[in-house]
């Protein structure tokens, strides 16, 4: 245990911090937590400084544990959210709370950006302008903050922030810096057609570095806060969904990361940048490749709304109940939009519906189709990757809901596709780990070096009994939400919700 290499995600409720041997050993790790400010509806900000004093509290955790000396940690990797928009001056401190991804202020500037350049974004980007991202949050801050922005010298992420406490470097990773809608996926840098385009201020954008770059040395001060030494190598990291897929083994085109819990995403890597109005493109950590996919907000929680609905204490009761059921539910089909949904709708209007209710359906129906309806909006984002040719040639799962070896049965019986559920993982600071390893040359790849180290539990294969059942079912389920929009919209309209996801 010579040589440790340190792997911090700084997240949207924590950071997580895990020391391990370069080959992806852990040996300890530590958590610390956060809260979210909430100063208006649809407003979700944080203070940096909480990411930072966060970072180093779990940094002295992680060395207490392992007994670590400070010379042995060979290296530093950071990932975190995205999309989120942190302004600091020209001494790196910050100007206003981050405003996180979370936020939903800037529907109005996404919409401007919708009018003056929406199919440029795509062409160049892969997007469709939505709230989530940092440059329509730059753009309300010009409409409604314009002293506060005229004191930012740049707009970084969270990941930028507290990379920036660590070495003095303003810069933004490539897997970061691909999420804005201002990247140009195939320049793997700022367009400049498009930043001119928003109307925002070119000079707020940072240097783009590629993820295993390394921007610099751990400064004095920082050293001393983390109890690590000085002049420790720190690289440009990574988005934390990209680093928690290279955690699990993602590695090559083709394959998969399914991040199941209380909301679940699937993105698909690929060679090359492929851009869909209704999906995320963003940059892989691995270089010369990207992430095409999308999140279901409502996963594991449209089974807890369905526990507590039907008076149920525990989920493997549950599971028990829907097997008593077979595949398909006897006809009855459920939208999981319980909070709206993002991809691939991107309908903050939509709501959950039980479609095709009769006499005949009670428990073990109402739950199988539950388990059904989200593995459905799994294969949604999958079909409509496919439609700008993404390959997909496995399914990797980590998270809660892979622990029912049911629910997993029907993932892969839905998508037609095998699921590898992988053991416990620790998921995005695992990738920095390998990361940092490359980057200072401890190991030859990170990524086969994660493929390596992730650890297969069960294989899912697809029964094929059932494929013929399931293609009815996924048939019926595109056509659901289209026939029901105009009605979300109505109700929407007549409760006064504001649209979130657009």
């Amino acid at each position: 245990m010579d040589e440790l290499i340190l792997g911090i995600d700084i997240g949207t409720t924590n950071v997580k911090a895990i020391l391990a041997t370069p080959d992806g050993q852990v040996v300890a790790q530590a958590t610390e937590g956060y809260t979210l400010l909430t100063p208006r509806p649809g407003f979700v900000e944080q203070n940096a400084e909480d990411w930072w004093l966060g970072t180093a509290r779990v940094t002295r955790a992680v060395m207490a544990q392992a007994q670590a000396r400070p010379e042995q940690v060979k290296a530093i990797g950071l990932s975190g959210q995205g999309a989120g928009a942190t302004l600091v001056d020209s001494s790196g401190q910050p100007v206003r709370p981050g405003i996180i991804w979370m936020d939903a202020r800037s529907e109005a500037q996404c919409e401007q950006m919708r009018q003056r350049c929406g199919s440029r974004i795509l062409a160049i980007n892969g997007k469709q302008p939505a709230p989530y991202n940092m440059d329509p949050k730059l753009m309300w801050l010009a409409e409604h903050e314009p002293e506060v922005l005229a004191r930012a010298k740049y707009s970084l992420t969270t990941t930028g922030y507290v990379n920036l406490r660590l070495t003095g470097e303003a810069v933004l990773n490539v897997s970061d810096a691909s999420i804005p809608f201002a990247f140009d996926q195939a320049a793997c840098d700022w367009s400049d057609e498009l930043i001119a385009c928003f109307g925002v201020r070119r000079d707020l954008y940072p240097r783009v570095a590629p993820c295993q770059e390394i921007i610099g040395g751990l400064l004095a001060e920082a050293a001393g806060a983390m109890g690590l030494a000085t002049g420790t190598p720190v690289i440009a990291g990574g988005e934390d969904t990209s680093a928690a897929g290279l955690a699990v083994g993602v590695s090559l085109p083709g394959q998969a990361m399914l991040s199941l819990g209380t909301g679940g995403s699937i993105y698909i890597a690929q060679d090359r940048a492929l851009a869909h109005p209704n999906l995320l493109t963003f940059a892989h950590v691995l270089e010369q490749q990207w992430f095409v996919g999308g999140t279901i907000v409502a996963f594991g929680a449209s089974l807890a709304w369905c526990r507590d609905l039907l008076g149920h204490s525990d989920f493997t009761t549950m599971t028990d109940l829907a097997a008593q059921s077979a595949p398909g539910a006897e006809g009855v089909v459920f939208l999981p939009y319980l909070s709206g949904e993002l991809q691939p709708i991107n309908d903050g209007h939509a709501r959950g519906v039980f479609f095709g209710l009769s006499l005949n359906a009670k428990q073990p129906q109402l739950i199988r189709s539950v388990l059904e309806g989200v593995a459905l909006a799994i294969r949604h984002n999958i079909e409509v990757a496919a439609e700008v040719g993404a390959r997909l040639s496995e399914l990797r799962g980590v998270g809660g809901p892979t622990r029912s070896p049911l629910w997993c049965q029907i993932i892969a019986d839905v998508t037609n596709q095998p699921l590898t559920v992988l053991k416990d993982n620790p998921g995005a600071p695992l990738g920095d780990v390998f990361l940092a390893a490359a980057a200072v040359g401890l190991i030859d790849s990170a990524g086969e070096a994660a493929a390596r180290a992730a650890k297969v539990e069960h294989v899912y294969t697809p029964n094929p009994a059932v494929r013929a059942v399931y293609d009815d079912v996924f048939e019926l389920y595109r056509r659901l939400y289209p026939a029901l929009k105009p009605a979300f919209d109505q109700q929407a309209q007549s409760h006064g919700l504001g649209r979130i996801y657009s």
